[in-house]
């Protein structure tokens, strides 16, 4: 069975929340794959309302944060 048919779980989650090349090459895409993620899990009932209100929360600041992060990564290292 591949990892396509198994539905997410909160490590899964993690692990698309700390990918930092996805985050910082696709932000958007990050964000909204992030919020599909947690979706798919409430939807599942993997979590409740509060855990799915938290990562919602942490994936806004991580948008919220990527533009000044990948301006200050480019300042740092033009040529990256």
């Amino acid at each position: 069975m591949s990892d396509d048919l198994k539905p997410p779980d909160l490590a899964a989650w993690q692990r698309l929340f700390e990918d930092k090349a996805y985050w910082q090459q696709s932000p958007d895409a990050h964000y909204a794959e992030l919020l599909r993620v947690a979706d798919d899990l409430l939807g599942q009932g993997a979590i409740d309302l509060d855990q799915w209100q938290a990562l919602k929360a942490k994936a806004d600041q991580s948008h919220k944060d990527s533009p000044a992060v990948n301006v200050a990564h480019e300042v740092d290292d033009p040529d990256a």
